[in-house]
């Protein structure tokens, strides 16, 4: 299925006009770009990178976010049809303190000229305990509904060294076997970065993380030959502004 790219921008501007007006000294308006890249060691070495902006104020911003995965040789890891380079537009509200509500776009892109795009709600904010969630479903252009899940959680072990933990799953509705994606508990990785701030806005990092695909996922990557699970060493930056 192609994607209609007129169809898509007219959905944007949609969001956008959609965005509560009020006057210019009612709220300040605020801006955030955070980023995080890093090398990640295995017997297939690869490169992943994370970033996200926003504008916006207290109760209503426009996000952005941009994800991926390049192999060594220049390929995108689609990992099981989970990640792939993905872009996602939201507009966000706040809904309870700390927490958000959003709505908005994605567009997935894979090897072999697959692409995937679609509309995706969700919740994101701080649970008890300090714990960063980021709650996402979704349905795309071939019909499949997926559902996806993160949580992280900064341990401080110093004023400059701080541990994180995470976590990762995805689920989707039935099988897409065209990027490798497979109904059910698709994925699930877990690791931990532990970052030095030099400053707060530049860390580096280093960590290790566990990814095991599951299912029909895994099936598809043993029927390609990829590992079903791999343990890797992490080493990156991490930066906001």
């Amino acid at each position: 299925m192609r994607i209609n790219t007129e169809r898509m921008m007219l959905v944007v501007a949609l969001i956008v006009a959609a965005l509560p007006t009020r006057a210019m000294d009612d709220q300040a308006t605020y801006w955030r770009v955070d980023g995080l890249f890093e090398r990640r060691i295995s017997s297939t070495p690869d490169v992943h990178w994370k970033g996200s902006a926003w504008i916006g104020d207290d109760l209503d911003k426009l996000r952005l976010q941009s994800s991926g995965v390049l192999t060594d040789g220049g390929l995108i890891d689609g990992e099981g049809g989970t990640q792939g380079i993905d872009n996602r537009l939201y507009y966000s509200h706040l809904i309870a303190p700390f927490w958000d509500a959003k709505a908005g776009l994605q567009l997935s892109v894979f090897n072999g000229g697959q692409q995937r795009a679609g509309f995706l709600a969700g919740v994101e904010g701080l649970a008890p305990y300090g714990i960063h969630v980021d709650a996402v479903a979704g349905i795309s252009n071939t019909g499949v509904v997926s559902a996806r899940l993160e949580a992280t959680y900064d341990i401080l072990l110093s004023q400059k060294l701080i541990a994180q933990p995470y976590a990762e799953a995805m689920l989707a509705s039935a099988n897409d076997p065209a990027i490798r994606l497979g109904s059910g508990l698709s994925r699930f990785e877990a690791g931990l970065r532990l970052r030095y701030e030099i400053v707060k806005e530049v860390a580096p990092f280093v960590g290790v993380s566990f990814e095991q695909f599951t299912g029909n996922t895994a099936s598809f990557a043993a029927a390609d030959g990829e590992a079903t699970s791999r343990l890797r060493a992490l080493v990156g930056l991490k930066v906001w502004f």
